[in-house]
């Protein structure tokens, strides 16, 4: 066999290094004899495999959280990928076999469930368990003694199905089969890895994710991801391959008052569609649990309706957000202490953390880190205020986690009586303007506006229905929820009434008397 492989080695050599211009006195001096094996060998071309660094982890802490949030401007920084050069070969990868010369040799092989691949001079050979750089180096030796040329070379050309577990703040933990492919969208990538498990959730912190990955041997190697550089730099270098038994590890993060940098809810490994459940207590028109569904692509309602023409809805894709659980609760009541609201939220250890939120100062100077992000048990508790600011209320009715109408009695001297639905904080006088104004009748410098307090109690304020009056708390006030309005007759109107009224008495028996006469 040995002869059989060196003549067809020559056969096939001479003609070609001919044609290359080398003369035929050096290729007869090179030429191996057929009983004789070569001193040496030439070292097999096998591709130089790249090191495996593992990614340098970024700590969980909130000034690098809010650092990828945007308030430091990012740079694009891509590093150098982690190459698969410690991929451990398994049943059902396919190998590409070239033998130097010698195609019969040479091709592709499926590794059997037993591990093995069969070479016809050589029998089955164990390959599963090594790496592309170890199985080469077996299958070399194995051939050693039939080839005067030992160059082997042995790639992966279809990766088996990926099996792996992923675990901690991710949608659907558990294990996962993925369809691994070298090139192409289908790659085994460590994205499409949490795709599969229905993406991250809220609580993630995707700045330090740990892959464990096995080296053979029973070995395992720790590599640390950050993909917080990937969606802020592009650093495309932390979408690392995935192998077959790695288990990835998605950490909480650390801080429950730190919320997730909205670029990750935005990213292309968060859940299109998900729902979490919160409690709401305290100064709300709804107490008690609210379920909030996020929409990546659709208008999600909130439950709310009104006059303002965006009462019900939450914005496209609807965050999950503390103002928009205080709208699904039919906003907060006219005593809620906005500045103080508390968060209960599950911590790392099982136990409940709890920290403030200042609505007031997402109002007043647009602090949006007030709005922080809700996740799956939060509790949500809104105190009352000790004492109510008119001026802090008038701001407060306009916002967006305030109910968007309020009821108002009206009774009286009016055109149109009845109950009326005005947008909050509403003035007085645009009441009376709603109602179709004042009769003839009515004592338009003598209205009366009822209010119910908290405690119980009704305070009675005498107000003039002038309609070119300036907005003031003192002649024309802003209305609240159930106030009342009653606009009774004028003097001259009560004693034309009167007397109206004693005519009417006085005339009728004698009419009704001429009637039967007649």
């Amino acid at each position: 066999m040995k002869l059989w492989l060196d003549l067809r080695q020559l056969s096939n050599t001479i003609p070609l290094l001919c044609v290359l211009g080398f003369p035929t006195s050096v290729l007869a001096q090179s030429t191996i004899k057929p009983s004789l094996k070569p001193t040496s060998q030439p070292s097999a071309q096998v591709p130089p495999q790249p090191s495996t660094t593992p990614v340098p982890p970024l700590p969980a802490t909130p000034s690098n959280l809010l650092d990828s949030a945007g308030l430091n401007a990012p740079s694009l920084n891509v590093g150098s990928p982690v190459e698969i050069e410690s991929y451990i070969l398994g049943s059902g990868d396919s190998l590409k076999i070239d033998i130097f010369n010698v195609p019969e040799l040479s091709g592709i092989q499926a590794i059997a469930p037993d591990g093995t691949i069969n070479i016809s001079l050589v029998g089955a050979i164990k390959v599963e368990g090594l790496s592309i750089v170890e199985a080469t180096n077996v299958l070399r030796a194995k051939l050693a003694p039939y080839l005067v040329r030992n160059i082997v070379n042995l790639s992966l050309a279809s990766p088996r199905p990926v099996n792996i577990a992923l675990v901690g703040e991710v949608n659907r933990p558990g294990t996962l089969q993925l369809v691994y492919t070298a090139t192409g969208v289908q790659a085994a990538t460590l994205t499409r890895a949490l795709n599969a498990a229905s993406g991250v959730t809220s609580r993630a912190d995707i700045s330090n994710i740990q892959v464990s990955r096995s080296e053979g041997g029973g070995r395992r190697r720790l590599i640390k991801i950050n993909l917080l550089d990937l969606l802020q730099r592009g650093d495309v270098s932390q979408d690392i391959r995935i192998l077959d038994g790695d288990s990835i590890l998605v950490p909480r993060i650390a801080d429950v008052a730190v919320s997730q940098p909205r670029t990750v809810g935005n990213s292309s490994f968060s859940p299109d569609t998900f729902s979490i459940q919160v409690v709401l207590a305290g100064e709300v028109n709804r107490v008690g649990a609210q379920t909030l569904t996020y929409s990546r692509n659709g208008t999600t309602p909130t439950g709310l309706t009104g006059a303002t023409g965006q009462a019900g809805q939450a914005g496209i894709g609807g965050p999950t957000t503390i103002s928009r659980a205080l709208q699904a609760a039919g906003g907060i009541t006219e005593i809620a202490d906005i500045r103080n609201i508390q968060v209960s939220r599950l911590d790392s250890n099982g136990g409940r953390s709890t920290f403030t939120v200042n609505l007031l100062e997402l109002i007043t100077k647009a602090d949006i880190t007030q709005d922080v992000q809700l996740v799956d048990g939060d509790t949500i508790t809104v105190p009352k205020l000790a004492k109510l600011n008119p001026t802090e209320y008038g701001l407060i009715a306009k916002a967006t986690f305030s109910p968007t109408t309020i009821n108002v009695q009206m009774v009286g001297e009016l055109v149109r009586p009845g109950l009326l639905q005005l947008r909050p904080n509403a003035r007085f006088t645009e009441a009376i303007t709603a109602a179709g104004g004042i009769t003839n009748n009515g004592d338009w410098r003598a209205v009366e506006l009822y209010h119910l307090n908290p405690d119980g109690t009704v305070t009675r304020r005498d107000l003039t229905a002038d309609l070119n009056l300036p907005l003031n708390e003192e002649s024309n006030p802003g209305l609240r929820d159930r106030d009342v309005i009653v606009v009774r007759p004028s003097f001259g109107a009560g004693i034309l009434q009167s007397v109206t009224k004693f005519l009417g008495d006085i005339v009728t028996p004698f009419a009704l008397i001429n009637n039967l006469f007649k």
